[in-house]
């Protein structure tokens, strides 16, 4: 960490100001972004409005479909979504040379608000009470978003040039595969990255892996008055949840990765769907799970799929009818290895030491238990971790944006992407 602040120098002073002057341009670029209910497979309409806003401020803009031949790569996934017509976008602010450069990036994807009936206000509404911005994404993560669609504009608008590049990316599938941040950096290099996940402030330097998969079983359908003729698939399942539960049991007794340590219960497996049968008067004659299971950084996608297999195969080695008729396991939506960044990185230390300088008090590293996209830009080579914004109820009813923290991460994103990239004024 830091032990010494940075230079406010009279680039960064009219930085500020400019930020300090349009910090309501900052949160109405949040609320126009939530009224896009870019969902998985929706996205197209909210990718059009951030290139126009990239193009409108100056950036050179790409914007393309992923090629389908991407979900064969390591640490690729597959949500079941053709990606034709949902683009990924992205922006980049030339320097004048000789500098270091930057990508800021951001997923514009958001998980369903459902059940809608648990919110207090319209998820997509944007609507502004007191010091929150409520909507789905309002937090996770289209303030940082608009974080990286203003900053550019602010150096434009405040006469700053760079010395460096700075290109911001707008990515899909950041919920179910990351497989558009993956594709993103293998199309752009540069010095260091930084995804503005929320993190009020922390400093994500670590997540987990995660991958999902399914548990298919099969039974025998039979009439209801005679069900003991049939095998009931959903019953059936009963010891392969057991099985689970028990392997999530025996991960989290493991030694535990440094970055994770005295976090609770680092690894997790969900067992998040179920299902089963179609009618109460018959036997289902199959099951079926969709779990989520997460790995340490250093561990692989490939480790952990063969721990997952072997359990569900010794339990059912234990049942005489699953031992003749075998669950079957297969693979969808993440499958990623986790990721970490060291703290000694010079563009950490950097981030560091502008935190310190704008809080006043030294930036906190995080471990995250859930996965984001600064994995593949590490994966590259490209030092990286998440830094943005504050509030709540991410993937929850009345998610929402705490206002007031959007101007001083944005001072601290601004001041670092000037001394990172250099000016060249």
């Amino acid at each position: 960490m830091a032990d010494i602040l940075p230079v406010v120098t009279p680039a960064i002073e009219r930085l500020w100001a400019e930020i300090d002057r349009r910090g309501d341009e900052l949160v109405q670029t949040v609320a126009e972004l939530v009224r896009f209910p870019s969902v998985l497979g929706d996205e197209a309409a909210a990718q059009a409005y951030v290139a126009d806003h990239l193009r409108d401020s100056g950036l050179e803009t790409e914007v393309w479909d992923l090629d389908e031949s991407l979900k064969e790569l390591p640490n690729a996934g597959d949500s079941g979504v053709l990606f034709a017509g949902r683009p990924n976008v992205a922006g980049t602010l030339r320097g004048a040379g000789s500098g270091q450069s930057l990508i800021l990036n951001g997923h514009i994807d958001v998980v369903s608000p459902e059940p809608v009936a648990a919110w207090t206000v319209d998820p997509w509404g944007g609507e502004i009470v007191g010091d929150r911005l409520y909507g789905r994404g309002a937090y996770d993560m289209k303030s940082g978003d608009a974080l990286n669609m203003l900053l550019p504009r602010f150096l434009r608008d405040a006469g700053i040039g760079l010395r460096g590049d700075v290109v911001v990316q707008s990515v899909i599938e950041e919920e179910c595969t990351g497989n558009g941040a993956l594709d993103a950096s293998l199309r752009y290099p540069a010095d260091a990255a930084l995804v503005t996940e929320p993190t009020g402030g922390n400093f994500t330097r670590a997540h987990v892996g995660v991958l999902w998969f399914r548990v298919a079983l099969a039974g025998v359908s039979w009439h209801a008055m005679q069900a003991w003729k049939g095998v009931n698939a959903i019953s059936k399942a009963v010891p392969i949840i057991q099985a689970l539960e028990a392997l999530d049991a025996r991960l989290n007794a493991q030694p535990v990765h440094p970055a994770f340590a005295g976090i609770e219960h680092p690894i997790n497996l969900n067992i998040g769907v179920i299902r089963g049968g179609d009618w109460p008067s018959t036997v289902p004659g199959a099951c079926e799970l969709h779990c989520r299971l997460s790995l340490y950084p250093g561990q692989t996608v490939a480790e952990t799929r063969t721990e997952i297999e072997r359990s569900i195969a010794e339990a059912a080695a234990a049942d005489p009818w699953l031992r003749d008729h075998p669950p079957v396991v297969t693979y969808d939506g993440f499958g990623s290895a986790g990721s970490e960044v060291s703290m000694d990185e010079p563009a950490v230390t950097l981030l560091s030491a502008w935190h310190q300088s704008v809080f006043g008090a030294p930036m906190r590293p995080v471990s995250g238990t859930g996965i984001n996209d600064m994995r593949y830009f590490n994966f590259r080579g490209i030092p990286s971790g998440c830094y943005g914004a504050g509030g709540a109820n991410a993937h929850a009813a009345d998610e929402w944006l705490d206002i007031p923290s959007m101007v001083p991460a944005a001072k601290v994103l601004g001041a670092f992407m000037l001394d990172w990239c250099g000016v060249g004024e």
